[in-house]
């Protein structure tokens, strides 16, 4: 009996390592998810004190009914991660978060930070990293010394890169048939 409790517990803290990591791999910055809808964004922003100062912009496609929906919301504003306060961009495509970019204001200190939390960074900028199975970082340095880093929730980006290969050249073929055949639009009927 003994046996069976101690491999029941044993199971059973398994289980939850096993759920903590799978929750802990879309994490992008802070305690923001790759993949949350953007109203469970802006619920951990105003938890986390960050309700003002946010501005939005949705580019929603039209009904061109070639294509599969392929919608995209921005959300930027104030932001502090590890205690460094900067400027948060959030892209999220088809109401699922795909992209964070921070812009610290103290650069160096936050990538010094970052390092200590997450391990080794990526080794050059411009080369993404994984951090998660999930996530991939990347960092860019400007000219003027500033450190931009952007994380990529990988599912959702993998999602848009194949909607793009499928669909943009099918787009592109039915708008250069429209500009040939102008007023005759059953020319560009597919099959």
């Amino acid at each position: 009996m003994k046996k069976r409790a101690y491999q029941f517990a044993l199971l059973s803290c398994l289980v939850l390592v096993c759920i903590s990591c799978q929750r802990h791999s879309s994490r992008v910055i802070g305690d923001l998810q790759g993949g949350s809808l953007p109203d469970a964004a802006r619920k951990d922003l105003k938890s986390l004190g960050f309700n003002s100062g946010w501005t939005e912009k949705v580019n929603a496609d039209p009904n061109d009914h070639f294509r599969p929906r392929h919608d995209f919301i921005e959300m930027k504003g104030p932001f502090s991660d590890l205690g460094i306060s900067g400027q948060l961009e959030l892209t999220f495509y088809n109401d699922r978060l795909m992209e964070a970019k921070f812009m610290p204001n103290e650069s160096e200190r936050y990538f010094k930070l970052l390092s200590e939390r997450l391990g080794k960074l990526p080794e050059a900028p411009g080369k993404p990293g994984r951090i998660s199975a999930e996530v991939a970082l990347t960092y860019y340095r400007d000219a003027d010394g500033s450190i931009r880093f952007y994380w990529d929730y990988l599912p959702v980006s993998k999602e848009w890169r194949d909607w793009v290969a499928k669909y943009s050249s099918i787009f592109s073929s039915k708008l250069t048939c429209r500009s040939r055949f102008v007023g005759k639009p059953d020319m560009c009927k597919t099959v």
